[in-house]
């Protein structure tokens, strides 16, 4: 996984499937709070994300990524 703050939308990059909760390729996550875990991502407004993922592919233990969304400071 690379650094989540270099990640800009529409880029690519992989995640362990060990660090997100029920993984599922078409799906969107997002990174927990002071974590390293991924949870489903829902529309909730309140809802602080960073960074939300959709898992293309999933190969093994490694979930294939693209980031579509990203917290605008």
């Amino acid at each position: 996984m690379q650094d989540i703050e270099c990640l800009e939308v529409g880029m690519t990059t992989q995640i362990g499937t060990n660090q997100v909760d029920e993984p599922e390729e078409g799906r969107e996550y997002v990174r927990g709070l002071d974590s390293n875990s991924w949870l489903l991502f829902t529309e909730d407004p309140a809802e602080d994300r960073t960074v939300v993922v959709r898992i293309d592919k999933i190969d093994g233990d490694v979930c294939h990524c693209t980031v579509t969304r990203k917290r605008t400071r």
